[in-house]
């Protein structure tokens, strides 16, 4: 049975169903309402749904069929009129669980109103797990993951190495292919760089949160997914969403350097600027997740520009501040270029993304709220990155006075062995600023015999 595309929105009373079906036999169609749960039924099509609230089926339900579009229009009341449902457009969250197994056999699949459960007792030795993926609930699935795509992960066998000792080793690798000329040559080309830093990204100028709709391509990504409940403790739900901004981070990098049109390159970009994604890394604050952040986009790609990740963050802020719909839309994107990589990325949907899409519709705005407090008031200098960047700079400026001084004497020395006009000896010059005129002692002393000259001549020239 296939799942149809499908739409819910409410007024004080009501609650409308768009269900798209078409090619469908309407005699056959069944529809049920028993107070949250809804049943559609209509060969291909199957739907199951868990609403927020209650609605009932009275003589005021309303359902038409139109051919031409395909869809069924459904009106119903609602139990407690006035009664607003929460997260009607969240898709994957209404759907009740397929009895499909999961790359994540450790998150159970069942239907609970929030869909998130945390633990009482904290797991205090995370850190000690040789685990990897959402949550880090992988430990046996994949052997040698790392090694068998080389070009998507840095850590090639995770499952060797505790997830306390992947940031050393992560820092320690990113030392070394950190490159001070390509650092330095994009500090100094300012005309490189400056196209980049004044042109902001596509959600800075999007409408309000409350106003974001799915597009019915971003609805098929959402209803194909699992319904899932997520069993969690503290620290897990703490690093998933630190998880949010390293990999929204190198997705906001990417529409920045690419001027809103992502490339084929796209995705390695998101890839490669994700600790997450590339070292199955954790981390315990926001300022050691956004230090991540700016040291590989330092490391890695072809901008690599301080003021360029200042204002990835920026980007990064505001659109945490729009809310969780347009990060959903984000990482549907993501989701979509991953599948479509060429160097098999997809994998990276199984391991981590398509769980972000479940888990976002889940969680509550308040959280996402949270982060975006935190990461304004979170400020990044060069010294947090470990990559000496102010003393490199500092080097790079006596040098460049020292290359300016020999420049200046270079020059003083070729002017001083210049004469002032071409052509005329030097000695034999001489300048007047009260008239500024050149007056040369040669030349009076010429005109002075030409006169003497003429005067004798008069005299000869007299016989009378």
């Amino acid at each position: 049975m296939l799942t149809p595309r499908f739409q819910l929105t409410q007024d004080d009373n009501h609650v409308f169903v768009v269900i798209h079906a078409p090619y469908t036999n309407i005699g056959d169609t069944e529809i049920d309402i028993d107070g949250e749960n809804f049943l559609f039924v209509s060969s291909p099509y199957f739907l199951r749904l868990r609403l927020p609230g209650r609605i009932v089926d009275n003589d005021s339900s309303k359902g038409s069929y139109t051919c031409d579009s395909g869809d069924f229009s459904l009106t119903f009341d609602k139990e407690t009129p006035g009664e607003y449902f929460e997260n009607l457009d969240m898709i994957t969250s209404l759907l009740a669980p397929k009895d499909i197994p999961d790359i994540n056999p450790s998150l159970v699949e069942m239907f609970e109103e929030d869909g998130i459960t945390f633990e009482d007792n904290d797991d205090d030795n995370n850190s000690n797990k040789f685990t990897y993926g959402f949550a880090s609930k992988i430990s046996t699935e994949f052997s040698s993951i790392g090694s068998e795509f080389p070009q998507i992960f840095e850590l090639k066998v995770p499952e060797n190495v505790a997830v306390r000792d992947r940031t050393n080793m992560r820092i320690e690798y990113e030392n070394d292919k950190f490159s001070s000329d390509h650092y330095l040559a994009d500090l100094y080309e300012d005309e490189l760089i400056a196209p980049y830093l004044c042109h902001p990204p596509y959600w800075e100028s999007s409408e309000n949160s409350n106003n974001i709709e799915f597009t019915e391509e971003e609805v098929g990504v959402l209803k194909e997914l699992p319904n899932k409940h997520y069993l969690l403790s503290k620290s897990e739900k703490k690093q998933i969403l630190l998880g949010l901004i390293d990999i929204l981070f190198g997705y906001c990098y990417d529409k920045r350097t690419t001027l809103n049109e992502s490339t084929v390159e796209s995705s390695w970009t998101i890839n490669k600027l994700s600790s997450t994604l590339s070292w199955f890394c954790v981390f315990d604050d926001v300022k050691e997740v956004l230090a991540a952040c700016y040291r590989r986009a330092l490391v890695y790609p072809i901008f690599r520009n301080f003021d360029l990740c200042e204002k990835v963050k920026g980007d990064l802020i505001a659109m945490f501040k729009k809310g969780k719909k347009i990060i959903i839309k984000c990482f549907i994107e993501i989701h979509q270029m991953f599948n479509t990589s060429n160097d098999a990325r997809y994998i990276l949907n199984q391991l981590y993304i398509k769980d972000y899409l479940v888990f976002l519709q889940k969680c509550r705005n308040e959280e996402i709220e949270e982060l975006h407090k935190n990461m304004i008031n979170i400020e990044i200098t060069k010294n947090d990155l470990g990559l000496e960047l102010e003393e490199l700079e500092a080097a790079a400026e006596l040098v460049q006075q020292e290359e300016t001084e020999i420049m200046e004497n270079e020059m003083a020395l070729k002017m001083a062995s210049m004469s002032l006009l071409p052509g005329l000896k030097k000695n034999n010059i001489t300048y007047n600023e009260e008239s500024d005129e050149y007056d040369s002692s040669s030349s009076d002393s010429s005109n002075d015999s030409s006169d003497d000259s003429s005067d004798d001549l008069d005299s000869d020239d007299d016989p009378l």
